[in-house]
């Protein structure tokens, strides 16, 4: 029940502190199995403590991660960390994990017209740079740009609108 609970919410956090996706996923099952190899949960009625205890783990072990690998040039310190934490703990409020939020913005990504998603299809799932995408879209870079701000931004909005709706 712990595990299903939580297992989205610490691999976003994860990624959201600057994991990769492979090492998110190692770093879920770890917290899971410290879990389970030291002290009991906070109570399974508050699941707002329960999930900060798990992202404390989760932190600590990308932490131990990083130090042993030295050369990587993602090493935030502790206080990018905790900044990232109650950025996180405002962001999602009240114990959700966010998904909420992945649903409200399946629903307007759902809604999103084909030249849209075309463009969110080659930044996010293609990854590729602006000149690329002005070359596959007939754009100028400073289109591309212009274009994805105003999507992004009109996401944000219909996110924000369903999030209301909910009474989040």
């Amino acid at each position: 029940m712990l595990v299903k609970a939580h297992q989205a919410e610490i691999y976003r956090y994860l990624k959201f502190l600057g994991a990769d996706h492979s090492l998110a996923e190692d770093l879920v099952q770890d917290t899971f199995l410290t879990t389970f190899q030291t002290a009991p949960p906070p109570s399974l009625s508050h699941v707002g403590r329960r999930g900060a205890w798990l992202r404390g783990i989760a932190r600590h072990l990308l932490l131990r991660y990083w130090e042993r690998r030295a050369r990587d040039p993602i090493r935030p310190d502790s206080a990018a960390l905790e900044l990232a934490e109650s950025v996180w703990a405002d962001t999602f409020p009240g114990g959700d994990d966010g998904s909420l939020m992945l649903d409200a913005l399946r629903t307007c990504l759902e809604q999103t017209p084909p030249r849209g998603r075309e463009l969110l299809d080659l930044r996010y799932a293609r990854r590729q740079s602006r000149r690329q995408m002005a070359d596959a879209l007939a754009l100028t870079e400073d289109g591309v740009k212009s274009a994805l701000q105003r999507l992004r931004a009109r996401l944000w909005e219909c996110v924000q609108t369903r999030l209301r709706q909910e009474g989040v």
